[in-house]
């Protein structure tokens, strides 16, 4: 089958690009985002569609709107800033998580069959999740002169769901926030 080609007007292209310097980060939308150590900031780039089951969370949230709304790619492209030390607490996705460091050193960590498990990464460096891991991340160090690093994760999926881990749902529990775990 031959793939239809279209020829678009500049504008109709031009509503595909997103300029870091215009994407409105947000710091709320997620239960775990009132503790200190999960303190972030969402620049989503190319959203996708809110969950539909009440029980689950949307990957960027629920305050992050895309930049680039119109389209329906098949995955969300969101870039996260956080200084060292902040991150996000274990939790899964019903599809593919991939990361890639934009900036700085990011730890991230993995429920594995031999229990947790974790590897630094640098910059260009791209780790990919399977659907249902349990997984986190955390920046360890920011670049030279920067006080966060910038982490790009991309979500596969139109209306992807986020579940917490049991041992997340506590903590963030006792900051006010009822939760709904795995």
């Amino acid at each position: 089958m031959a793939i239809t080609v279209i020829k678009p007007s500049r504008e109709e292209i031009l509503r595909g690009v997103a300029r870091f310097g215009e994407i409105k980060g947000v710091t709320g939308g997620l239960p775990d985002m009132v503790l200190p150590e999960c303190q972030r900031t969402f620049y989503n780039v190319l959203g996708f569609e809110m969950p539909q089951r009440e029980d689950t969370y949307s990957p960027f949230g629920e305050m992050a709107k895309p930049m680039i709304g119109h389209l329906q790619p098949g995955f969300g492209l969101a870039f996260v800033a956080a200084a060292p030390g902040k991150g996000v607490l274990m939790h899964a996705h019903d599809t593919n998580e991939t990361f890639i460091v934009v900036e700085g050193r990011w730890k991230l960590e993995w429920e594995g069959d031999a229990g947790p498990d974790h590897v630094i990464l640098g910059p260009k460096d791209v780790i990919s999740f399977p659907v249902g891991v349990h997984r986190r991340f955390e920046c360890v160090a920011p670049p030279a002169g920067k006080g966060e690093g910038l982490l790009l994760a991309v979500i596969a999926g139109e209306a992807p769901e986020a579940e917490y881990s049991a041992e997340a749902s506590p903590r963030m529990e006792a900051a006010g926030n009822a939760v709904h775990s795995v």
